[in-house]
């Protein structure tokens, strides 16, 4: 339509569409990758195999080939745009010999590491979705993982990833994406990490407790705080495998003056729009 110039604006267009960089431009998102863990089930109960996990996949293989370049690796589940972005948090190292030896070192130690471990990824959740999911698949084979990948439709994924959790469940990895454009990592915060959050794999009191003090306060506390939370569940619990800060393509007619920004994954604001 834009072509035709029928439409002026398509804020979000694949990748694959994102032909012509007259008109079509790259903008974070807002979206994050993630690996979801389940610590109840064993082997996930066992922080070394979390850690494991994170270390054999090779994050940077990812970007410029399954996923475009801009696509930045993610140590939050909120973007860096968020308040209280925790720059001390870094990136767990590809590091696939040290994570066999956390796994025989949990193995020793009676821990069921040979467990099948069902990846649950979402069809068509975003360009490459199948293929970025069995690239991660065999990049935990590699590491000692046995793996068994499954493509599932929303309404079935959802089952599995919201609470309740189906009773008798072995051990899963959820292959997701989770948006937060707001700024603040409040609703993300409870949601994914709280002992009661609705997609929660995780039950910390200390979680619960910075999430509570976090959202009750406000300006450099809140920040404090919520920075404070994001290493914690990264560095010390290792709730999950974050992956990736996505990024977003918008193509912009000629007539008009229109920067995409983070906020364009969920809202236009006519007033960010001009005519030349």
């Amino acid at each position: 339509m834009i072509q035709t110039g029928e439409a002026d604006l398509a804020p979000s267009i694949s990748v694959l569409d994102a032909t012509n960089p007259e008109t079509d431009f790259s903008y974070p998102n807002s979206e994050t990758l993630y690996l979801r863990i389940d610590s109840s089930i064993p082997p996930m109960n066992d922080k070394r195999v979390r850690q494991a996990l994170n270390m054999a996949i090779d994050r940077q293989a990812f970007i410029g080939s399954l996923l475009p370049q801009g696509t930045e690796p993610a140590v939050a589940i909120v973007p860096p745009t968020t308040l209280g972005w925790n720059p001390n948090v870094k990136v767990p190292a590809f590091d696939p010999a040290k994570a066999k030896q956390l796994l025989e070192e949990a193995k020793a130690d009676g821990v069921p590491v040979d467990r099948t471990i069902e990846l649950i990824g979402l069809t068509n959740n975003y360009p490459n979705a199948t293929e970025v999911n069995e690239a991660i698949q065999a990049m935990l084979q590699d590491a000692g993982f046995t793996v068994e990948l499954k493509m599932m439709e929303v309404a079935e994924q959802e089952k599995l990833y919201s609470k309740p959790y189906l009773e008798g469940r072995g051990p899963q990895l959820l292959s997701v994406l989770h948006d937060n454009a707001k700024g603040d990592p409040v609703f993300s915060a409870f949601f994914k990490y709280h002992s009661q959050g609705r997609q929660s794999g995780i039950a910390d009191p200390h979680v619960d407790d910075l999430i509570a003090r976090a959202t009750a306060a406000s300006g450099e506390e809140r920040a404090k705080l919520w920075s404070e939370l994001l290493a914690y569940v990264h560095d010390d619990v290792v709730a999950d495998v974050l992956l990736f800060h996505m990024v977003g393509f918008a193509r912009v007619g000629e007539r008009i003056e229109y920067k995409p920004t983070i906020a364009t994954n969920s809202q236009v604001q006519l007033a960010d729009i001009g005519f030349k």
